[in-house]
């Protein structure tokens, strides 16, 4: 019996030497010991795992497991915006308005917000306010077409620079120099009027009394590939010069130029250079004072034209006549047209179109909202309305200045 018991527990050693599991005779050798379980043996050992291991486990599309860190979350980088200038020509002249075409490749087809800026020390650009960029049909390259005018001859380039933005947000930006053709010097005379055309017109134009001491001319003008804004004339006899409401663009403008001068001056003569026939033209408008009482701009005050002068003493010849005729014939209807013809030529004479101009009030030459202001008012001043024209009003001072001043500023006695 005892040999069997031995056998049994023989056998079980060991079966639980093969699982390596504690046997029973190491039960009994451990005796008192708490730590019955090797727990080195249940536990196994941390060990680094590798990417490699990973990859072995399950394919995946994520980027490349080896690569650093700091490189898994890199935006993609943006291509760089490309400048080029096309259709330059070789030679201009100063003063001469000539195009050159731009373009942008930003490699994109997101939409942007264009801002562009140039470098206008040395040049001046016509269209800035205008310019448009033009998307290709076939690519991601915008067009635009830049129109500049020489200053001077010592100009070889200038910086253009092109910033889009996606969202308000600045996407790209870039600059180019821009070359420029060879400008060439204007072998100007002495009344040049600093304007280079195509086409140069005038169309009419006025004289009548500025104020007790000058004249003022008044000249309509027109022209073709033209900056109006820089028509000047190199005349020193001349007081005060300018251009007013400068209609249409470079392409076909119009404007108002006038000129204030001494009563002694004859004409006013000027020239200008015609890009179509390679040389100067010249204009020489006569002086003629008008004495014109309804003046679309500057006109002599109505009481000292002579159309006034007849009017009034036609209109108090009359009434005389008629008082005389009324008193003879004993007719009443003949003192009725005596009493409205006195009246007609009081309202000519105008005694309740007299104001007050306000003061700090700007008086301009003519009745537009860019027009040239040739006096401010220091104080309150007692003026005459002449005319109205919209918001408005044509007013003669005490000294014989003539202007137009809005109607706001005028304070009716």
């Amino acid at each position: 019996m005892v040999k069997k018991l031995l056998l049994f527990l023989l056998a079980i050693n060991l079966g639980a030497t093969s699982l390596n599991e504690p046997s029973v005779f190491d039960m009994l050798e451990r005796g008192k010991s708490d730590n019955l379980v090797d727990k080195s043996r249940l536990t196994p050992k941390k060990e680094s795992i590798k990417a490699d291991d990973i990859k072995n486990i399950m394919p995946t599309d994520e980027p490349d497991l080896s690569i650093p860190d700091s490189s898994l979350y890199d935006t993609i980088k943006k291509r760089d915006l490309i400048l080029k200038v096309q259709n330059m020509p070789k030679n201009v002249v100063v003063g001469e308005i000539f195009k050159v075409e731009i373009t942008a490749n930003p490699q994109s087809e997101l939409d942007f917000e264009f801002e562009s800026t140039l470098d206008e020390r040395n040049i001046k650009w016509v269209n800035s306010k205008f310019i448009q960029w033009v998307k290709s049909q076939n690519d991601t390259t915008y067009t635009a077409t830049l129109y500049l005018q020489a200053k001077n001859s010592t100009t070889k380039s200038v910086n253009f620079t092109l910033n889009l933005k996606h969202n308000r947000t600045e996407y790209q930006k870039s600059s180019i120099n821009i070359f420029l053709p060879k400008i060439k010097e204007l072998k100007a005379p002495n009344n040049y009027n600093n304007i280079v055309a195509n086409s140069l017109e005038v169309k009419k134009f006025k004289t009548t009394k500025f104020d007790d001491l000058s004249n003022i001319m008044i000249v309509e003008i027109s022209g073709k590939n033209v900056d109006l804004a820089s028509f000047f004339i190199n005349d020193r006899t001349l007081i005060k010069q300018g251009v007013d409401t400068i209609n249409g663009d470079f392409g076909s403008q119009s404007a108002y130029y006038f000129a204030v001068f001494k009563p002694n001056k004859r004409s006013l003569d000027f020239s200008y250079y015609n890009l179509q026939k390679e040389k100067f033209e010249s204009f020489s408008l006569p002086v003629s004072v008008e004495d014109d009482e309804i003046s679309t701009h500057v006109g002599l005050n109505p009481k000292q034209s002579d159309i006034a002068t007849y009017k009034n003493v036609t209109i108090y010849s009359l009434a005389i006549l008629l008082f005389v005729l009324g008193i003879f014939r004993r007719k009443i209807s003949y003192f009725i047209a005596v009493g409205l013809l006195v009246a007609l030529g009081i309202y000519t004479y105008n005694p309740f179109r007299k104001a007050t101009l306000k003061q700090d009030v700007s008086v301009k030459i003519l009745p537009t909202t860019n027009s040239t202001i040739f006096y401010i008012s220091k104080t309150k001043e007692g003026i005459e309305i002449l005319n109205e024209r919209n918001e408005y009003v044509k007013i003669l001072f005490n000294d014989g200045k003539i202007g137009w001043v809005k109607k706001d500023d005028i304070i009716k006695n």
